[in-house]
């Protein structure tokens, strides 16, 4: 009877098993290029990172898919061709791109959320994060660090320039896709530096400048 009862549970557990090994499992691991402000009209362009968290592979066509809390959807990406993901390993886009209109977002701040859509029937984890709309440009003599700054040459393989307009940059510090901070530097001298970036790994960065109480956030590849 005892054997009985264990060759029992031994087969219960495997069909969990092979149940639980049916499904794909979906995650926003990470976002980079989320800018704390963004102005009407305004392109952002993000790099989404998604991880594969199930027990099969995933293939086939994928779309991000952004809401904006309120019952609005908007798609960061589509992809028609088949995309292979498989289990335990990641998948990055670095082509979404979103554009600040009133039809979607509102002036303030802004809940947005970021999940994997398919065609499949799938698990997925979402990301959330928080975004201020400038409610419009007026009254303003000198555009703000988000508009104002540039990061070249990108991509790169050695030395990034910044250039920030008229307003002194007063940090500089580069994430790598995982979050992780691989770099920073203060500097008081002016509104334009160079940094050297060859030592760092191939892969996409985010770099954030900070100037007095405005921040800005650019993404590079150094190839």
């Amino acid at each position: 009877m005892k054997r009985a009862l264990l060759l029992l549970s031994f087969l219960l557990g495997c069909l969990s098993y092979n149940g639980n090994a049916q499904n794909v499992s979906l995650r926003i691991d990470s976002i980079i290029g989320i800018p704390d402000t963004v102005y009407p009209g305004q392109v952002v362009n993000y790099s989404v990172v998604i991880r594969n968290t199930g027990f099969i592979p995933y293939q086939g066509p994928l779309q991000l898919a952004m809401d904006n809390n309120q019952g609005q959807i908007a798609y960061l990406y589509f992809s028609s061709s088949p995309i292979l993901i498989i289990p335990s390993s990641s998948y990055t886009v670095a082509s979404a791109t979103v554009t600040i209109d009133s039809s979607f977002f509102r002036p303030g701040n802004n809940v947005v959320v970021v999940w994997p859509y398919t065609s499949q029937l799938i698990a997925y984890t979402p990301k959330v994060f928080n975004t201020y709309v400038m409610n419009n440009f007026q009254g303003v003599e000198e555009a703000p660090l988000t508009q104002s700054v540039s990061v070249f040459p990108n991509p790169t393989s050695d030395f990034i320039q910044i250039k920030s307009g008229k307003r002194t940059i007063e940090r500089v510090r580069i994430y790598d896709i995982n979050g992780k901070l691989v770099y920073q530097e203060s500097n008081n001298e002016g509104a334009s530096l160079f940094i050297y970036v060859g030592d760092l790994p191939v892969g996409i960065y985010s770099v954030e400048l900070l100037s007095k109480d405005e921040k800005a956030v650019r993404q590079i590849i150094i190839k």
